[in-house]
Parts: C-alpha cells; sequence; structure tokens
C-alpha cells in the first residue's frame, strides 16, 4: 500500500475527544499500519480460508457505517453490504474499499468527536444490540473487532511472507490522561 503525499499513513486523533474516541482512531492506525507494505494483488487475494484484507477492511467500514451513522439515521457515506454480518466473502477491489473506509470513518468522526461521558451511557436506537449496548460500550467492541482483524492480517502477512510489524505501534493520541 502507498503512503500518502505527505508520507503518513495514519491520521491525526480527534483532539479533545473521549478517550474511547481515540481508542478506535488509534486502532485504525494499527489497521493502517498492518496493510502497510502490501501489494495490492496480496490485499485482495485470499489465503486458505480466510478472507482477503480488501473484504476485511470493508467489512470494519461496514460495522462503523452500521454502528455510527445508519443507525443513528444518517445517509450510508458508501454500499458495503456485500460486506455485512454473516454475508459471505465477498470478492474485494482494495482501493474501492479503502477509500469507502476512509469516507465512513471521516464522516463518523464528525459525530464521535462530540461524545462525552454522559453521550457515552446513552443507546442507538433501532437494533437489539444497540438497545443492549450504550455508545460507549459500542466503541469498546468496535476496538477489540479491529484488533481481531489486525491479528488475522498479520497471519495474511506471515503466510505471504511479509515482515510482521511490531505489536502495536505508537500510544501517540491514544493515551489514557
Amino acid at each position: 500500500m502507498e503512503r500518502s503525499s505527505d508520507g503518513d499513513l495514519a491520521q491525526a486523533p480527534t483532539s479533545g475527544a473521549h478517550h474511547l474516541v481515540r481508542y478506535v482512531q488509534h486502532t485504525r492506525r494499527e489497521l493502517r499500519r498492518a496493510v502497510e507494505g502490501m501489494s495490492i494483488a496480496d490485499l485482495e487475494h485470499r489465503v486458505g480460508g480466510l478472507n482477503s484484507v480488501a473484504w476485511i477492511v470493508g467489512h470494519l467500514a461496514w460495522q462503523e457505517q452500521t454502528y455510527w451513522l445508519t443507525a443513528r439515521g444518517e445517509p450510508a457515506v458508501a454500499d458495503l453490504d456485500a460486506f455485512g454480518h454473516g454475508e459471505p466473502a465477498a470478492a474485494a477491489d482494495f482501493e474501492t474499499v479503502y477509500q469507502a473506509w476512509q469516507r465512513v470513518t471521516a464522516t463518523a468522526d464528525v459525530w464521535l468527536a462530540g461524545l462525552d461521558e454522559a453521550a457515552l451511557h446513552t443507546h442507538v436506537h433501532g437494533r437489539s444490540l444497540f438497545e443492549r449496548e450504550n455508545v460507549g460500550t459500542l466503541l469498546t467492541r468496535v476496538s477489540g473487532h479491529y484488533y481481531l482483524h489486525i491479528g488475522q492480517i498479520t497471519a495474511i502477512r506471515k503466510l505471504l511472507g511479509y515482515p510482521v510489524p511490531p505489536f502495536v505501534g505508537s500510544q501517540a493520541g491514544a493515551m489514557y490522561d
């Protein structure tokens, strides 16, 4: 994967955002680090029975769009139905899903950046999961989901002969305060 024109794959964390929001942003930076240096062909390739990295990125975008946008009545910013929960592994064009993931996360961050402690105890309505788990718990779920898939990407990297990045990169922007 190519670096952006400024040479940095990571977006700056939302300053002043709640720690759980900053931690989700940290896991997104870890996802970028996990795919860095892989060829587009390998990002789109299924190794064994594993989903492709491209599918994984689309799946994470689908989750964030579902949790932070459409569940609140906001319009979807990308067609990610092929990457939904329980969907079979779809062929995925990495550049397309990565751009969709960037749009989804940038749009979600507008709302997430404004969350305070009281808002984390509220619920997004519309699905039973959202009724049971408050926004703070959903943020924690999203972080765990990212790390599960980052582990899969790490395994794919190893199987394809890529070096494995050191465990957990810089905590800049994610430090608990």
